[in-house]
């Protein structure tokens, strides 16, 4: 027997055409390699979405191999692939404040096509390693006030608007990454280790991997029972022996994958349209599809409820309470049980605009869902005051401290109240 063959985790397997894999005994593990592979996945790409042990995962590639299914393209690094371009800082490449029009504003986004493989995360949003969760949300959603595609529908080619969406999802990704804590920590190694680019392209995989809803949860991979999962799996394979893997099952899932790409980019349009035609092409897989364009509606509701909430605050920030309070207006429209807008609406109206009986109602929907948070007590006592209903208001600000007895604007509140 032949020794075992050293396979690089940089290589990709590549299926062999002419292949009839009907007169072949391919094995459930194997047909769940065989469906995921698209001529970019790597080996290590592998591992990371199979979670399979290196030895198991060789094996079973090498079995393929041998069976003459797959290749496995070794690729060569390009010469003079050492030579790193220096690193730009995007932040250095961009002025918020003065955004330039027409031809400079091509000229920006062609810069930051350049430079996007070429800083981390970190520049690429304009924030410190030592960011807070806040200001890379608040630098995100100011970019994203910038290039967001929608922003330049049908105003600009069809090639400029790709490079705008290519830009765009650079952002989303670094936002996506340094949101969680978890992601940031393991980005900041694999910089330190392998360099900007190659984690770039690892977290790319990473992220990708959260929200994997195709071929590996279809064939059953995360089933409790050992039957169960064996059952799926040869029902999938018998799918792809009978299409010769080039049929229309195939054909549905890598347009599938492209409306998950598509929906990454937040390109929903683009991403319904590959859906429905999937649906037409597959309509076994439909309950997944389905699925799939109502998680689309829920991110668009969602981040168009975040969108308006940010608008309130930078609103609150600067004294316009009007505008504030129509912008958490909006925001409770998307989500109306949503704590965070909810107490901001409840804020302004109780502060700033008077409107006690409002606040009031609004502060009750809020402390019947939480009753451990002193700040709802806080302002429905200054509710209660602005209404003239003294003892009510001190029932409610003796809450607040007993929750927190350290809460300052609860005792400022309350002793003045007690000199009235």
């Amino acid at each position: 027997m032949s020794e075992p063959q050293k396979i690089s985790p940089e290589a990709i397997p590549l299926l062999c055409e002419g292949v009839n894999i009907k007169s072949l005994d391919i094995t459930p593990e194997e047909g769940s390699i065989l469906v995921q592979l698209d001529g970019q996945l790597r080996v290590r790409h592998l591992k990371m979405m199979t979670g399979l042990e290196d030895d198991k995962l060789y094996a079973i590639l090498q079995n393929l191999s041998q069976k003459g299914i797959i290749i496995l393209h070794q690729s060569k690094p390009k010469p003079g692939a050492e030579l790193k371009k220096p690193r730009l800082l995007a932040r250095n490449l961009i002025d918020l404040k003065n955004i330039p029009t027409g031809p400079q504003f091509e000229e920006l986004v062609n810069k930051l096509m350049d430079a996007l493989n070429r800083v981390d995360y970190f520049q690429l949003l304009g924030v410190s390693q030592d960011a807070g969760r806040d200001e890379i949300k608040r630098a995100y959603y100011r970019l994203s006030k910038v290039f967001h595609p929608d922003r330049y529908f049908q105003k600009v080619e069809p090639e400029f608007r790709l490079k705008l969406q290519t830009v765009f999802q650079g952002f989303s990704t670094a936002y996506l990454v340094l949101s969680k804590d978890d992601r940031k920590k393991a980005y900041l190694a694999q910089i330190a280790e392998k360099g900007v680019e190659a984690a770039v392209e690892e977290l790319r995989i990473d992220v990708a991997k959260k929200v994997y809803t195709g071929p590996k949860m279809k064939l059953g991979l995360n089933e409790d029972k050992e039957k169960q999962k064996d059952e799926k799996l040869k029902g999938i394979v018998d799918k792809i022996k009978q299409t010769a893997m080039g049929g229309q099952f195939q054909k549905a899932e890598r347009i599938y994958q492209m409306a998950l790409t598509e929906v990454s980019k937040k390109n929903f349009k683009s991403a319904r349209t590959n859906l429905k035609l999937v649906l037409q092409l597959n309509p076994a897989g439909g309950e997944k599809y389905r699925a799939e364009l109502e998680r689309i509606d829920r991110i668009e509701l969602e981040l168009r409820g975040e969108v308006n909430f940010e608008e309130g605050r930078t609103a609150e920030e600067s004294g316009e309470y009007q505008k504030a309070s129509r912008s958490y207006a909006e925001a409770l429209r998307v989500s109306p049980k949503n704590q965070k807008y909810l107490c901001s609406q409840a804020r302004v109206m109780v502060k700033y605009l008077n409107n006690f009986e409002k606040g009031r109602a609004l502060l009750i929907d809020l402390i019947e869902q939480d009753q451990k948070k002193a700040d709802y007590f806080y302002l429905l006592g200054l509710a209660y005051h602005g209404l003239g209903q003294k003892r009510a208001a001190e029932v409610q600000l003796e809450k607040a401290l007993q929750l927190d007895p350290k809460h300052r604007d609860a005792q400022k509140e309350l002793k003045n109240l007690k000199r009235i």
